[in-house]
C-alpha cells in the first residue's frame, strides 16, 4: 500500500453520510499517520533490496486503534542475503518501532521467511499454514514499512506465482482464489485449536472471525466476481491493483462496478460498530477476561454477537447480488 484511503469519499459513494462511520474514517487516518511515522523511523536501516518489511493485520488494513498490535512480517531473498541477516534486520526494526510505542507482536510473524519457500511449493507437501498466511496477507493487507522496492518485488513474486502458472493460472486465476479461500478456512479451524487446545482467549478471537475475518473473505469474493466479468488482459491488472487495498474499499469498489454500491452501506455500519467497540480498552479487557460459560451474561459480548448477525445479514444481501450477477463464477469457484 502506497497511499491512504479517504473513507469520507467512499462513504458518499455508497450512499452513506460520513458522520455515520467516524471510527472507520478515524482508524484509517490514524493508521496512515502511524505507517508514515514507522517508515520515517526505519529510514536509518540498511536497504540493499534483499529484505522486505511489511505491516500486516489491522495496521495494514488501515483499521488500527491505539490498542492494536503491529504484525511485523519480514521476507528475504535467499540468493542475496541470509536468514540470520534478515532476522537481525527484523530485530533492529522492532526495536526502532518500539521507540515510537508500536506494540510489535512476536507471534505469528516473528520469523523472517525466504520468498522461495513461500512460493516454491504452493499446495505441496512442503507448503505450510505459515507460508499460506504470509502469502495471503502480503497480497491483501501488506503495507510496506521499509524498503519499498523490495516489498513491491516480493509482492509481485508472490502474485506471479499464481498468475503465471503453466497449468493452474486458470481463466479466473483459480489457484489464487482457491488459496485465499484456503487461508480463510484455515483461520476458522485454527480458532478452535487456539482456544480449545492452546487455551488462548476466545471472545475477541471469536468476534474477529465474525467481523474482520469475514469481511476480508467477502472482499475477496466481491473482487473475484468483479474480475470474472472482465476479459483476460484486464483481469490480471484489476486483481493486481485491488488486492492490496483494504477489504472495505474492495467491497465498495466492486459493488459500484457491478451496479450495487448501496449494498455496502449496511455492512459498513455493522463494521463501524465493531471497530468502535474493540477500540475501547475496557471492552478489550472485558473480552480478554470473559469465560465462555459467562458469555450470555455479558452485555458487551451479546451486543457484539448481535452485531455480527447484522453484518451477516448485510453480507448475505451482497452475496445474493453476486449470485445474480456472476452466478456461474460464484457457484463454480466460491461454492463448488
Amino acid at each position: 500500500m502506497t497511499e491512504g484511503v479517504d473513507y469520507r469519499a467512499v462513504a458518499v459513494a455508497i450512499g452513506l453520510d460520513p458522520a455515520r462511520v467516524p471510527t472507520i474514517i478515524d482508524s484509517a487516518d490514524r493508521s496512515w499517520r502511524r505507517l508514515l511515522q514507522a517508515r520515517e523511523q526505519l529510514r536509518t536501516l540498511a536497504d540493499d533490496g534483499s529484505v522486505a518489511l511489511f505491516a500486516l493485520g489491522s495496521l495494514g488494513r488501515l483499521e488500527a486503534s491505539a490498542a492494536s498490535d503491529l504484525d511485523l512480517a519480514v521476507v528475504y531473498r535467499g540468493s542475496e542475503t541470509s536468514a540470520l541477516r534478515a532476522a537481525e534486520r527484523r530485530a533492529a526494526a522492532a526495536a526502532l518501532l518500539r521507540e515510537l510505542d508500536f506494540a510489535v507482536a512476536d507471534k505469528t510473524f516473528a520469523r523472517a521467511l525466504e520468498v522461495g519457500a513461500l512460493v516454491g511449493d504452493i499446495g505441496g507437501q512442503m507448503d505450510t499454514s505459515g507460508h499460506l498466511t504470509y502469502r495471503a496477507l502480503i497480497l491483501t493487507e501488506g503495507a510496506y514499512l521499509h524498503a519499498p522496492a523490495a516489498c513491491g518485488a516480493i509482492r509481485e513474486t508472490i502474485f506471479r506465482a499464481y498468475t503465471e502458472g503453466a497449468i493452474a493460472s486458470g481463466r479466473f486465476f483459480s489457484a489464487l482464489g482457491n488459496d485465499l479461500h484456503r487461508y480463510y478456512r484455515t483461520i476458522c479451524v485454527d480458532y478452535r485449536f487456539k482456544v480449545e487446545v492452546a487455551g488462548k482467549g476466545w471472545a475477541l478471537r471469536n468476534l474477529k472471525l465474525r467481523h474482520s475475518r469475514k469481511v476480508w473473505h467477502l472482499a475477496n469474493l466481491v473482487l473475484f466476481c468483479w474480475a470474472s466479468e472482465l476479459d483476460d488482459d484486464a483481469r490480471e491488472g484489476l486483481l493486481g491493483s485491488q488486492l492490496p487495498r483494504p477489504p472495505l474499499v474492495r467491497i465498495a469498489d466492486g459493488l459500484a462496478a457491478m451496479g450495487a454500491a448501496p449494498l455496502a452501506g449496511p455492512l459498513f455500519l455493522a463494521y463501524e460498530r465493531f471497530l468502535a467497540a474493540i477500540a475501547a480498552p475496557e471492552t478489550r479487557a472485558h473480552l480478554d477476561a470473559l469465560a465462555h460459560e459467562a458469555r450470555h451474561s455479558s452485555t458487551i459480548y451479546r451486543a457484539l454477537r448481535a452485531n455480527a448477525d447484522e453484518l451477516d445479514t448485510a453480507a448475505a444481501a451482497i452475496i445474493d447480488h453476486l449470485l445474480g450477477r456472476c452466478h456461474r463464477y460464484l457457484i463454480r469457484f466460491g461454492l463448488l
